[in-house]
């Protein structure tokens, strides 16, 4: 017991004295949301829903909601207010051998950071692109380019070969683009200036970032549903295939969804809610949140389908082609737009709205960052704020400029897919395992009642000891399973009009173009993927070590200071 450190001693409470807070309850509150509700909530569960059943797919989604997303998403926002710390100081509160759970979260925001925005940086692209007079860039062919004439499909053509000039193999990096270099640095500056000063800045921009997308979100609502062939899109995104629930995958799905769309275990949470007052009610701003974030999603798939489906009136493009992300975003939902009237102006609502939802979740990610760094580093609070959120932005731009490279897709694509899955797993599990078990779940829903005034009740003290643990568990075991099923990772390789691809795939010459082809990483992506999952996970078992050493050694020196005085020699 003596290991365990109160949160609610003096110590804490002194370090803070002179912490920053938020100016407004609804600052905090739309922070939240925005770091919440991102890129992936109208990219990502939309697709899922049309892959997964339909309708359906919210039954497992909802109770996965209520399962691990609320509870996960509650014990974070109670843990930052109650210790006023970024994740390691929040964590070691816990016990001090547990800080390196914080440390872990904080290299998934380097890593996430670092290539979020360049996902920014291909919005930013397709948004300066839209303002033109006449019809989009990518609404029609070239007249010189054979492949999108003859494959009929010019916002495919548009997207590997214009707007990211695509290498053909991960190994090929290519020249860089000056375009997309140039939209990275917009996207970083913007990033800057928007959180120069921690939450004393963007606590006053997210009043716009935070809101603004829903107007737009609303406006093409109503106009996407006004569109012929909008109903089919609707009816095909909400119309239940029962059968999909008898299969595991579909639930795996829901609750992957549901923790990542939440942003449980980046530490962003945490540190939000550490510049808190200390009487908030956390556990309802808790709720509230994660609510909002799921109904966002519902609502943004009824935007997303409604355009799919006046796409599909207009080109006969079977829905079953639809893909996730980029795919989604950049190609099948700029086609729809490219065939509306006065398409410049949707395009650059839709991408306006997709930059500032991005925005705020980068927001979050290098709030948490910027938070930790300064917990843990004593001499970076005498730097003006200024100064250390400049330096945090440079080097991650600087880390950042391969992605605008021809070959930059490929990098994306392999930290998006391999580099978080089961690091945030992990992350989450220790992180629940520390507060529930190793501090003790009495001990911490009876500190979050000398906060708020009422402890939570036995649905977040059952999911929090036994619910929670358990589903990340089979989560990791089933991400195992598949993968070992699955045998050797496979990326997109994008081939474009390769004649002599159609040919080995057994199609004649003249068929349409696959554009892109399965291919296995080459061995040195697989030690990297391996690397960059191990790298954040050993910060927890590493800090433990450390910490054991460090207290053995202290004991060893008591010992040998009692041994000198027990003979005589002090």
């Amino acid at each position: 017991m003596e290991n365990k450190v109160d949160p609610q001693t003096e110590d804490v409470e002194a370090s803070a004295e002179g912490r920053d807070s938020w100016g407004a309850k609804t600052e905090y509150m739309l922070a939240l949301i925005g770091y919440a509700v991102g890129i992936g909530n109208l990219w990502r569960f939309p697709y899922l829903c049309h892959r997964y059943g339909g309708g359906s797919f919210l039954i497992p989604y909802i109770i996965m909601l209520i399962l691990l997303g609320i509870p996960l998403f509650c014990l974070e926002t109670s843990l930052g207010q109650l210790t006023k710390k970024g994740a390691p100081g929040s964590f070691a509160a816990m016990h001090p051998a547990f800080r390196g759970i914080g440390f872990a979260a904080m290299v998934l925001d380097l890593i996430c950071s670092f290539y979020y925005n360049s996902i920014i940086m291909w919005i930013l692209r397709y948004f300066f692109s839209s303002f033109t007079t006449g019809s989009l860039p990518w609404s029609s062919c070239p007249d010189d380019a054979e492949c999108c004439v003859h494959s009929d499909n010019s916002t495919m053509y548009y997207w590997y070969f214009e707007a990211l000039k695509a290498s053909n193999d991960i190994t090929v990096i290519g020249g860089i683009d000056w375009y997309l270099f140039g939209t990275l640095i917009v996207a970083w500056i913007v990033c800057f200036l928007c959180m120069c000063k921690g939450v004393e800045s963007s606590g006053k921009v997210v009043y716009f970032t935070a809101t603004f997308p829903y107007l737009l979100l609303v406006v093409l609502f109503f106009r996407g549903v006004t569109l012929p062939g909008a109903k089919e899109g609707v009816l095909y995104y909400l119309t239940p295939k029962w059968e999909h629930l008898a299969d595991p995958t579909v639930w795996r799905t829901a609750a992957t969804q549901i923790f990542y769309s939440l942003g449980i275990a980046f530490g962003s949470v945490v540190a939000y809610s550490s510049y808190n007052k200390k009487e908030n009610d956390c556990i309802r701003d808790g709720i509230v949140v994660t609510l909002i974030n799921c109904g966002t999603s519902i609502f943004g798939g009824f935007v997303i389908f409604s355009l799919l489906g006046y796409r599909a009136h207009k080109t006969n493009v079977d829905f079953d082609e639809l893909k996730s992300g980029p795919g989604l975003a950049f190609i099948a939902i700029t086609d729809a737009i490219s065939e509306m009237s006065v398409g410049p102006l949707w395009s650059v609502l839709f991408f306006f709205m997709l930059f500032l939802l991005g925005l705020d979740s980068q927001f979050g990610m290098l709030e948490s960052l910027l938070t930790s760094l300064k917990d843990e580093v004593d001499f970076l609070n005498k730097i003006r704020k200024e100064f250390v959120s400049g330096g945090i932005c440079l080097v991650l731009c600087i880390l950042a400029i391969p992605m605008s490279f021809q070959g930059g897709l490929y990098i994306v694509d392999l930290l998006d897919m391999w580099s978080l899955s089961y690091p945030l797993l992990i992350v989450a599990f220790f992180e629940i395992i520390v507060v529930s078990w190793v501090y003790g779940v009495e001990r911490f829903c009876s500190a979050i009642k000398d906060m708020i005034g009422y402890a939570p009740n036995i649905y977040f003290k059952l999911c929090w000891l036994i619910v929670c643990p358990l589903v990340i568990v089979v989560l990791i075991l089933s991400g195992i399973i598949l993968s070992i099923i699955d045998g050797y990772p496979l990326y997109d390789k994008f081939v474009g009009c390769d004649n002599d691809t159609l040919v080995e795939q057994g199609l004649p010459p003249e068929a349409n173009p696959t554009w892109v082809v399965k291919d296995q990483y080459p061995g040195v992506f697989v030690v990297l993927i391996v690397l960059l999952n191990a790298f954040s996970c050993l910060m927890i078992p590493g800090y433990m070590l450390y910490y054991l050493k460090d207290k053995m050694l202290n004991v060893s020196s008591n010992r040998s200071i009692c041994s000198d005085h027990d003979n005589g020699e002090l």
